[in-house]
């Protein structure tokens, strides 16, 4: 009896052992385990969620410029929202090059993207010289209205086809006003014979000329030295411009002329831009937008910062009354019609000017 229990114990043993092998060898699976591909944000699954790379944007105004300050914003939501598989580097105060320089830069794919003002682009097409137009815009608001208009869209378009190089967002670098180091300017006929720094774009040299100044296309990199060493006696940008550059250190006058409202693009290789994958593009136009945002916001809010830095430096500030600044418009009347006559941007001048009057408030 003691040896049949003893054979039916070890039998039970034997079978449970069995069942235990067979379970653990049959329903076990191995532990998958999740690792990211070097340098790519993933998912659940191995997926990777954005592609690896690095992004140089250029800029051309130093780190305390609104406009640097959301190219930093750029940086930010990039690499937080891709896990930071996106990287994105800065390159603030021209170290990249400014105006053409900038717009090469992005157009020969040195950099991904960057930040100018529009009139370089005048070197290939005429197409944003009509937004640079004088006297043309009612405020800044105004501007926007026509900038963010499917026109405007189709503006950047177009000069993209050209280029090589699109405008992914329209940025404010200021309401232009004019300083010199000579007098105080409040008609056109003080401007008699001032040598007045210019962008190299043939609008502002034919818009000078017009209001009686002798225009000196330069380098916005060599104005400072030129200003210090009285190569030439003004020149014209919007007080943030003024203020960060230090221009007063050497400009005792200011006049707050506002003849064109200074669009900045913000440049991206329009190549580089098409093929990236769709999280990625989507991912840079939402950054992009935000950055737009905000630029504009701190722009508001430093123009009025730099007025008074320029005030408390000293700069004597002429603010022209109504019928004098119509003088101005009224000399410059004849760009429109040289303009018209030689410019040959995409867009038809007559309907931009249409466009332009529907959207004034």
């Amino acid at each position: 009896m003691k040896k049949a229990r003893k054979r039916i114990s070890l039998i039970t043993v034997i079978a449970l052992i069995v069942v235990t092998v067979l379970t653990v060898g049959c329903s076990s699976t191995p532990t998958q385990q999740t690792t990211a591909s070097p340098g790519n944000a993933t998912t659940q699954g191995n997926e990777p969620e954005y592609a690896s790379m690095t992004i140089k944007v250029g800029g051309t105004v130093p780190e305390s410029h609104p406009i640097t300050k959301a190219q930093f914003l750029f940086e930010e939501i990039v690499e937080r929202e891709s896990g930071g598989a996106m990287k994105v580097e800065v390159y603030p105060s021209g170290q990249l090059g400014a105006g053409r320089e900038m717009v090469e830069a992005v157009q020969v794919g040195n950099i991904q993207m960057g930040e100018t003002t529009l009139a370089p682009f005048s070197s290939w097409t005429d197409e944003f010289s009509l937004l640079a137009l004088p006297f043309l815009f009612d405020n800044r608001e105004h501007a926007f209205r026509v900038a963010d208009s499917e026109m405007g869209k189709q503006m950047a378009g177009n000069v993209a086809e050209i280029t090589g190089v699109r405008v992914i967002g329209y940025w404010e670098n200021g309401i232009r006003q004019l300083t010199n180091g000579t007098r105080p300017v409040r008609t056109p006929s003080d401007l008699n014979g001032m040598k007045i720094r210019v962008m190299e774009n043939p609008l502002y040299l034919n818009l000078f000329t017009a209001m009686g100044a002798n225009p000196m296309p330069m380098a916005f990199g060599e104005l400072y030295t030129a200003l210090q060493q009285k190569t030439i006696d003004g020149q014209d940008n919007p007080y943030a411009i003024t203020a960060t550059n230090k221009f007063y250190e050497i400009q005792p006058y200011m006049t707050e002329l506002g003849h064109v409202f200074d669009i900045t693009g913000f440049l991206i290789n329009e190549e580089w831009y098409q093929s990236l994958g769709e999280k990625e593009r989507a991912l840079i136009d939402k950054a992009s937008a935000e950055a737009t945002a905000y630029q504009r916001a701190e722009a508001v809010k430093y123009e009025t910062e730099a007025k008074k830095i320029v005030q408390e430096e000293g700069v004597e500030i002429e603010v022209l009354t109504p019928e004098e600044r119509e003088a101005f418009r009224t000399a410059s009347a004849s760009v429109y019609d040289w303009f018209r006559d030689v410019g040959k941007p995409v867009t038809d001048m007559d309907e931009f000017l249409k466009a332009v009057d529907s959207l004034r408030q």
